[in-house]
């Protein structure tokens, strides 16, 4: 087979690890934004450890502060490129553009070249094209029915993370919808990868592990200020005794 065919299909394959390399640093960044934001809130830790929570990371508040403010940044700039309407961007819409200008080189026969592990278990269709029609309906009404977040976060972004308004930008979000948001994204990106090559990715360790490692720095932290403290009622209980002493 012509070397030209498989140079494009790889050239198509590192669009979407790129692509799945941005959902992964989205996944990481909201979960992190997240766990850190609503540490301080009653309904979700109940008072009392939302009044640790919030102590804690009001005594760092200049690692904690940026940190938070970095990952917000890294989700929502993250997710727009997903939705970005200049045509040379890595988008959706950019990704199906590329499948379908290569809709009569990418093959069946292509596909099982490059899979040999598909074509041994005749995983491969011969109605086989590398994206459906199905699937860019799908992505449409993906656009639609985020389409009210989708401007609102595209708004903070132009002005407020890609520069900086002259006017403050009130940009508000419920952040249940951003999780839809992201899960619409990750079922899209599947539904582009499994129609071009069959596969599929799984981001739920990313987003349990971040969780889980936010909380542990939080909780270290907790328990050395404990021990600090401890050390400090010691010292002076030493010296206090020491003075009594003389």
């Amino acid at each position: 087979m012509d070397d030209e065919p498989k140079k494009r299909y790889l050239a198509v394959k590192e669009l979407f690890n790129r692509m799945s390399h941005e959902i992964s640093s989205i996944v990481e960044s909201y979960r992190i934004w997240r766990t850190l934001t609503f540490s301080r809130s009653i309904p979700e830790t109940g008072q009392e450890q939302a009044d640790k929570n919030a102590k804690l990371l009001s005594l760092y508040k200049d690692f904690f502060i940026p940190t938070e403010q970095s990952h917000l940044q890294t989700f929502i700039v993250g997710l727009m490129k997903f939705f970005d309407k200049n045509p040379q961007a890595l988008s959706f819409a950019g990704l199906v553009k590329e499948l379908e200008k290569n809709k009569d080189i990418f093959t069946p026969d292509l596909l099982k070249e490059m899979n040999p592990n598909l074509a041994r278990f005749g995983s491969v269709k011969d109605d086989y094209v590398p994206v459906t029609q199905d699937t860019v309906d799908a992505l449409e009404q993906l656009r639609t029915s985020h389409a009210p977040l989708i401007s609102n976060l595209k708004n903070v972004r132009d002005k407020q993370f890609a520069h900086t308004d002259m006017k403050t930008i009130k940009g508000t979000f419920v952040p249940n919808e951003v999780e839809e948001l992201i899960k619409g994204v990750q079922e899209m990106f599947n539904r582009l990868s499994n129609d071009f090559d069959l596969s599929a990715t799984v981001w739920d360790h990313l987003e349990d592990e971040s969780v889980r490692s936010t909380k542990f720095v939080m909780e270290n932290l907790q328990r050395g200020e404990v021990a600090r403290m401890e050390e400090i009622q010691k010292k002076w209980g030493s010296l206090g005794a020491s003075q009594g002493e003389e």
